[in-house]
């Protein structure tokens, strides 16, 4: 029994000669435990950042698809239309996403004040030899709020376009 007792305290001693810590020390300083807190804070503050900026991107990506489905649908309405009914013209409406559906308001109203708000300009003109009509739709996406004295205007920093041509006759 007193032999293992010595190999044990024997084992006890080469293991704390291997890893430093000797009978005189009791365990880690003040600065070495904030050191590691703050370690660990900086990488916790590193991936957050990471995560939001993510979710940043995701929702513009997700604004991006959605005009190009709501310029794609005006395209194809357009198209659908007998090519003597299209007129030169312009018009401005906007569009607001709600969960899954869209709700369309026209140039004439107020433009909505709401999250997820497009803008949807519609551009149809002729040639001059009147055979073709082009037809333009330029969506406006993520609106901010721009103020310049007691005047706030909403500005769309991203759009996306579409074009085509069709003849009259």
């Amino acid at each position: 029994m007193k032999h293992i007792i010595i190999r044990c305290k024997a084992s006890i001693t080469r293991l704390r000669r291997r890893y430093g810590n000797t009978p005189g020390e009791r365990g880690a300083t003040l600065v070495e435990a904030l050191i590691s807190v703050a370690l660990v804070s900086l990488i916790l503050v590193s991936i957050l950042s990471g995560f939001a900026q993510q979710q940043t991107m995701t929702r513009r990506n997700s604004d991006k698809n959605t005009a190009i489905l709501l310029g794609e649908a005006r395209l194809e309405e357009l198209l659908k239309f007998p090519a003597n009914q299209l007129q030169p013209e312009t018009y401005v409406d906007f569009v607001v996403q709600k969960l899954n559906s869209f709700e369309v308001y026209s140039e004439t109203a107020t433009p909505p004040n709401m999250a997820r708000q497009f803008r949807r300009t519609t551009t149809i003109s002729l040639d001059p030899k009147g055979q073709l009509a082009y037809i333009r739709v330029v969506v406006e996406y993520g609106r901010t709020k721009q103020s310049v004295g007691n005047n706030s205007d909403s500005v769309y920093p991203y759009q996306v376009g579409f074009s085509t041509k069709r003849m009259l006759r």
